[in-house]
């Protein structure tokens, strides 16, 4: 049996782009489908070339039903139901975390220089988020952090602890970070190492962390350099106070005509024959 070609059609999917679901025009269509007759199993995936009729941002996504995962529920007349409940990716993958507005597509948003490798790092860390690779993520947040403490001047020898108290006594972090830090170093060891693999709700929790260090350290100096030279621009143009003659009090004025008087010659008087 030929699939029925959905080319050309409307397609309600999740744009990565535009962060939302959106309308899609699908470009191009494939459909797979089979069974196992012992076992009675029967499987159903689409696979589509989507434009979002929004951004016309490019991506591919398949939709996949089986027999064996459904739920039932009411119609409209009060009958009974099966509903498949649709596995759905996407390529490039749907968004886990919302990226923060200081990380754009040039990088970190910084007056610092040579922070390539840390935007390098960054990237591969939310594709690993998105793609549901926890462990690898794990990793990623421990090296991001460690390639933003070298673009800081820490010295890249040194043991994680170490490096630490050099932030600390630098300023680059505070005592109440260092403990927070410190255990998101260990995530990432543990993963590393320890074959620990956490759960999306950990990941949120360390990013939430690294994230904060990132702003803190790389992004909050930048945007107050760029707040006091807009602040000085402004002051330049505001035109200054213009200083203001000082009235004359009772008392100068009494003064005045005293003067005035003291100053005046003396009248002459007749001489008296």
């Amino acid at each position: 049996m030929a699939a029925e070609s959905r080319i050309g059609t409307k397609l309600r999917a999740y744009c990565s782009s535009c962060r939302g679901d959106r309308n899609c025009e699908i470009k191009g269509h494939h459909r797979e489908w089979g069974d196992d007759a012992r076992n009675g199993y029967q499987w159903d995936t689409n696979w589509y070339l989507l434009v979002c009729c929004g951004c016309d941002h490019v991506f591919a996504q398949s939709v996949s039903t089986n027999s064996e995962d459904y739920y039932q529920e009411y119609d409209y007349q009060g009958e009974v139901i099966t509903v498949h409940e649709e596995t759905i990716r996407s390529w490039p993958a749907k968004s886990k975390r919302e990226r923060p507005d200081w990380l754009g597509h040039n990088g970190v948003e910084t007056n610092i220089d040579n922070v390539d490798a840390l935007d390098s790092s960054l990237a591969e860390l939310y594709g690993a988020l998105d793609h549901d690779l926890n462990v690898l993520a794990a990793i990623g947040i421990r090296t991001s952090f460690d390639i933003a403490a070298e673009v800081l001047g820490v010295d890249s020898s040194k043991p994680f602890q170490k490096k630490l108290d050099e932030m600390v006594a630098k300023n680059l972090i505070r005592d109440s970070e260092r403990e927070h830090l410190d255990i998101l170093i260990d995530a990432g060891s543990a993963s590393a190492h320890r074959g620990w693999k956490p759960s999306l709700s950990d990941l949120d929790t360390l990013m939430d962390t690294l994230e904060s260090f990132i702003y803190d350290a790389f992004v909050l100096p930048a945007r107050k350099e760029a707040a006091a030279a807009k602040i000085a621009k402004i002051k330049a143009r505001v035109p200054p106070k213009q200083k203001k003659a000082k009235p004359k009090t009772e008392a100068s004025k009494t003064n005045g005509k005293d003067d005035h008087s003291a100053a005046s010659p003396p009248q002459s008087k007749q001489a008296t024959l």
